[in-house]
């Protein structure tokens, strides 16, 4: 071991590196050495390729580790397997280390060549080995065997569904009446203040008609482009087609997901002028999480309904599925009868793909090298419905790989700019972030504010001295007014730890806040009144789930609740009822994916070189904002991240 780098790492100031390389031969500790030094691998991933190479028999191969260790770094950025072309596999490595990668990788495939792995890498053969490498489409890649397996059903799961019979739901001039009807003055959705009527867009009635006449439908577009209202236009024309409520499912990746999808139901059947019995039988449908969809058994670990088992729906709609990855949507579509049922993916191509692994979404959007089978099943949304352009040509510029030009600020006067703006905040490595944090803190939750009557910490104290917060009209109109401010602006960040991620910023803003808000919190710190708290895990009894954003209030009788707006009301829950949560005040990006604030103060990793800076984490955490935008960070960071942007490896060759 003297002659590794291995017990240098970080890794390994809490593990026993002798335990973990115990019986590997010299060869390949020498190896593991500066290769493990740049791959952020886990304890598990190392006993794991110690116990692969020990499977295999190859003990001192040191291609088969270093290729393995590559293979558990792909999988942990979230692809679904490892690309052996040459310049995709040295890619991974830093300049000094490509030379002697590709050597490995070479190796490696002489080996496998000469049958030295057949005792562990299955070569596409239908053998069940722990990897199989996978060479039918021009690339040899490389994967564990399950995701292998997963991917390939996925296929033909999709190619089942390309393949059944369009059946639509009506004839062509049937569903032409349907559509105008449901665009007339009496029976249009209405939107925004002054309760406008959605207009008739083209490629919104397009994606309408591809809905009703097609059993696979994909649905893309960005914030503002009107996909909730056109979601709802959709299940109104189905059941204007004579599609039953209960033979409609609505399903998203998180239960915050899933409630947004209810209240979009809701809301957008409440603006219509005239509704008619077929759009009041809507209101009934609630949106649902894929795992509560499928009935997930935690104690044996599988779902109620699978393919000898399927769903009993006609219309299945998932939003979000650029949050879904490859694993469940494959679970999922297990269930779903491609031959009678009619699958609607709505997402943003363009957004962050799953926390794990694939990125199946934004892979079925044809660009004129992909997906090309999709063409005709896919809209679109490219006309966006909100005010202001500003805002729009900034994330365009930063999609087409631009960077903006940034002019740096002060906080106080990104504080001050005017709605459909942008700011850029600098950081100064000789100045805390807690200065511009302080800023936010005041304009937001301390001194009176133009946006809403009152200021936030008026409110808190006004809570303090109330009984029944949810129950009476003062209660309600307190906290209408408090989550008018929770609503309106949140922090995100890319990273979680350090004093420029979500952990450090809410640490901060806890402390600095409690002593103004709650000074005399009993909690010793852990929450205080007028605390933002996100849930982070579900909890259907409570009706509470994975990422509902609440206000911890103290009231009159002393009692700690956390409120939580519904679409019509406020629920309060004891603190110590509440499933897991966090504080809120900043969040991830991936948190905040489907939420929108007007003002968003989004901020970068102080490391420029950090791996989570890409362009899809940018745009995904600047098109949460309708109003505003501050960046804080450095140019080198917003540079390099709009220059860089998310590639998983996979197979799925459509």
């Amino acid at each position: 071991m003297e002659n590794t780098r291995i017990d240098d790492t970080r890794l390994f100031k809490e593990f026993d590196a002798s335990f973990i390389f115990k019986g590997l031969g010299k060869k390949v500790l020498n190896a593991l050495g500066p290769f493990g030094y740049v791959l952020d691998l886990s304890a598990n991933d190392w006993m794991s390729i110690r116990d692969l190479l020990d499977f295999a028999q190859c003990p001192n191969d040191p291609a088969l580790a270093v290729v393995i260790m590559a293979l558990f770094s792909t999988l942990e950025e979230g692809s679904l397997c490892l690309d052996l072309d040459s310049g995709r596999f040295i890619d991974r490595f830093p300049a000094s280390l490509q030379d002697m990668a590709d050597g490995y990788r070479k190796d490696f495939g002489e080996n496998l060549s000469q049958g030295k792995y057949r005792g562990i890498i299955d070569e596409n053969t239908g053998k069940y080995l722990p990897l199989v490498v996978d060479n039918r489409h021009g690339n040899t890649l490389l994967y564990f065997q399950k995701f292998h397996v997963h991917e390939s059903r996925l296929k033909g799961l999709v190619q089942g569904f390309l393949s059944s019979e369009r059946s639509p739901a009506g004839t062509s001039e049937e569903i032409d009446v349907i559509i105008e009807s449901l665009y007339s003055p009496s029976l249009a959705i209405r939107v925004g203040k002054h309760l406008e009527p959605i207009e008739k867009d083209p490629i919104q009635m397009k994606a309408v008609r591809l809905s009703l006449g097609s059993r696979f439908s994909i649905i893309s577009g960005g914030p503002g482009t009107g996909k909730t209202s056109l979601m709802v236009t959709i299940l109104r024309a189905f059941i204007r087609c004579g599609i039953e409520p209960s033979e409609i499912i609505l399903g998203a990746p998180t239960g915050r997901a899933a409630q947004r999808m209810t209240e979009a139901v809701r809301n957008n059947l409440a603006s219509v002028e005239n509704p008619t019995p077929e759009d009041l039988v809507l209101r009934e449908l609630k949106g649902a999480t894929l795992h509560k969809i499928l009935k997930y058994n935690g104690h044996r670990h599988d779902f109620h309904y699978n393919a000898s088992n399927p769903l009993r729906a006609k219309v299945v709609v998932l939003d979000e599925v650029s949050m879904v990855d490859l694993v469940m949507l494959e679970t999922f579509l297990h269930a779903v009868e491609s031959s009678n049922t009619r699958l609607i993916l709505l997402g943003d191509k363009d957004q962050l793909p799953s926390v794990d692994a694939g990125s199946v979404f934004a892979e079925m959007i044809p660009d004129g090298t992909k997906a090309e089978k999709f063409k005709d099943r896919l809209v679109v949304l490219e006309n966006v419905y909100r005010s202001g352009t500003h805002l729009l040509d900034l994330v365009r510029t930063i999609n087409r790989g631009q960077t903006p030009d940034m002019n740096p600020v002060s906080m106080d006067d990104a504080l001050a700019l005017s709605s459909d703006q942008w700011a850029f905040v600098l950081s100064d490595p000789l100045e805390s972030i807690q200065a511009s944090l302080k800023s936010w803190a005041d304009y937001y939750y301390l001194k009176p504010n133009d946006l809403w009557n009152g200021t936030y910490s008026q409110w808190v104290r006004t809570a303090s001295a109330t009984r029944n917060l949810c129950g009476s009209d003062e209660g309600k109109d307190i906290l209408k007014h408090m989550f008018d401010v929770v609503d309106h602006a949140r922090i995100l960040t890319l990273i979680r730890k350090g004093t420029h991620g979500c952990n450090g910023i809410n640490a901060f803003m806890g402390h600095y806040l409690c002593t103004e808000l709650d000074p005399f919190a009993p909690s010793g710190g852990r929450f205080f009144s007028g605390q933002l708290i996100i849930v982070t895990r579900n909890d259907y009894a409570k009706d509470l789930f994975n990422g509902d954003v609440g206000v911890i209030l103290n009231d009159a009788e002393g009692l700690y609740k956390a409120y939580f707006k519904r679409s019509d009301t406020v629920v309060g829950i004891p603190v110590d009822q509440l499933p897991v949560w966090e504080p809120a005040f900043a969040m991830t990006v991936h948190k905040s994916q489907g939420s929108e604030f007007d003002d968003v103060f989004l901020v970068l990793p102080d490391d420029p070189d950090h791996r989570l800076l890409t362009r899809e984490i940018v745009y995904t955490g600047m098109t949460r904002a309708k109003s505003r935008v501050t960046v804080y960070g450095s140019p080198q960071a917003m540079t390099r991240a709009i220059s860089r942007t998310i590639e998983r490896q996979s197979g799925l060759q459509w």
